[in-house]
């Protein structure tokens, strides 16, 4: 897997389409024997369909496409002491993986936890993203462990081109991320010290960073910023398997997330309540209803990426990742090259009602629907409307018919995660009627472009599992969409 042995020319252009502005057009493309979807990182899923090119599996497709986002993100909205969330088929047998952020021990006051943007090392919680990634592999792995990190290991030592888009992140956070770790448009970002994080990752396992030098840097780290994280809560990390959660959807079977993930149940709920429901952009009640059961309380979370992949020995994975937080966080902590999210700074009464060592429950939805037991399609969003992103596409596919290359360029309306009654976002490509008759039901809209870069959208993704494989993404996610 390693990209010094790939066509260069190819390299360099998606290296350079990660670089240039968020496209505006959905996405799509067929295969014959597998097939990979992401959001955000070109370059990424190139690595990703190496992989199943050499006959990895959708496992192995999986990890090393979000290990290479995490490098091209350089650790902004995805990070290696993140969380992991998988949804994965084989065999007959559809199971989950939940490697959420974990609780610290010695925290016993969650409440005065300071929140954004008060830097502290408070706001530091167990990071459950490189365990979930091994306990994957160990089960479902084809390839060796370490050939998966070679492409984000090439990234982050040769670096990647920094677009306009990446230049404002760095001067956003130009206060707060560390000295040296700066990028204006135009230059070549490096990561030297990851480089060498990830090979240690690569050569020793995830225990490099739950009981070995990288465990010890992020405690001192952490403590030396007024948290209260140990070896001990490190150590005592594990991922969560569990049997994924059920809804019988217009005569599929739609398998998301289990426990302790809340997101997989919201969409099972959802998707139970949206039956029979009619086409939105045409039916003023369906627009309304379906905008009422995606409503959910609070504002959604964002800053994530997606990976879905099928492979030529019949495994299908949905993923998601993700640090949960504003990019790189407020706090500027890093350990070993990796970023230190600060997703304990808002989620204090979530955090209260747990236990030491329990994971934080995470709102990603990532999705495997079964008819008959055969997959048909694998599902995953991230971004603020990504729940209401979920429905509305997987409505449009199950319940409607609509083909998923189609499905993924319909307009939508966009974050419900607000009081009832408060006006939706909507894009003005839905049809003026229809969003005025909407209005005399009841609900009122803010209608805005669907250029709108700043609308709060879910960024979803889907593979189409028949006689040929079908991927797609919504616009502006960013990544592709590779078939073999």
């Amino acid at each position: 897997m390693d990209p010094t042995t790939w066509d260069a020319d190819e390299v360099r252009r998606y290296l350079l389409l990660g670089a240039s502005r968020s496209d505006s057009e959905s996405r799509s493309a067929e295969g014959e024997r597998a097939m990979l979807v992401g959001s955000t990182g070109p370059f990424a899923q190139l690595a990703g369909r190496h992989v199943l090119a050499a006959g990895g599996s959708a496992v192995d497709a999986v990890i090393t496409t979000a290990l290479a986002q995490i490098a091209l993100a350089a650790g902004a909205w995805v990070s290696y002491a993140g969380v992991f969330t998988l949804t994965h088929f084989l065999d007959g047998a559809t199971e989950s993986l939940t490697a959420g952020f974990a609780t610290l021990a010695e925290e016993d006051d969650p409440a005065s936890i300071p929140r954004q943007p008060h830097a502290s090392g408070r706001t530091a919680l167990v990071p459950g993203f490189m365990a979930g990634l091994q306990a994957a592999h160990r089960r479902h792995g084809r390839m060796p462990w370490a050939d998966l990190f070679q492409p984000a290991i090439f990234v982050a030592e040769r670096g990647f081109p920094v677009g306009p888009g990446r230049a404002k992140q760095f001067e956003l956070r130009k206060d707060v991320l560390p000295a040296g770790f700066r990028a204006v448009e135009g230059e070549e970002f490096r990561q030297p010290e990851l480089v060498r994080t990830l090979r240690a990752v690569a050569a020793e396992g995830a225990e490099w960073m739950y009981h070995g030098p990288w465990a010890r840097e992020f405690v001192d780290v952490v403590r030396g910023a007024g948290g209260k994280a140990t070896l001990a809560d490190l150590a005592a990390y594990e991922p969560v398997w569990a049997a994924p959660v059920v809804a019988d959807f217009h005569g599929t079977q739609v398998h998301a997330a289990g426990g302790p993930n809340r997101g997989g149940a919201a969409l099972v709920e959802a998707l139970r309540r949206a039956e029979g429901i009619g086409d939105p952009l045409a039916d003023p009640v369906a627009l309304r209803d379906l905008i009422g059961i995606t409503r959910q309380p609070g504002p959604p979370g964002s800053h994530s990426d997606f990976v879905l992949a099928v492979d030529t020995h019949g495994a299908v994975a949905a993923a998601s990742h993700s640090i949960n937080t504003t990019l790189w966080g407020t706090t500027g902590l890093f350990a070993g090259g990796v970023s230190i999210p600060d997703s304990a700074s808002f989620q204090q009464r979530a955090l209260a009602r747990l236990g030491p060592g329990q994971h934080l429950p995470s709102p990603a939805n990532p999705a495997i629907v079964l008819r008959d037991g055969v997959p048909v399609l694998a599902s995953s969003s991230v971004g603020s409307g990504m729940h209401g992103a979920t429905v509305q596409c997987l409505h449009a596919v199950l319940g409607l018919g609509i083909d998923i290359a189609d499905a993924v360029g319909r307009p939508m309306f966009h974050s419900t995660g607000y009081e009832a009654g408060a006006p939706v976002v909507i894009e003005d490509g839905v049809d003026a009627d229809v969003r005025r008759q909407t209005e005399e039901l009841g609900q009122p809209l803010a209608v805005r472009p669907v250029t709108d870069v700043t609308l709060p959208r879910g960024f979803w993704g889907g593979i189409a599992v028949g006689d040929r494989l079908v991927g797609a993404r919504t616009p502006y996610g960013g990544g592709t969409v590779e078939g073999l």
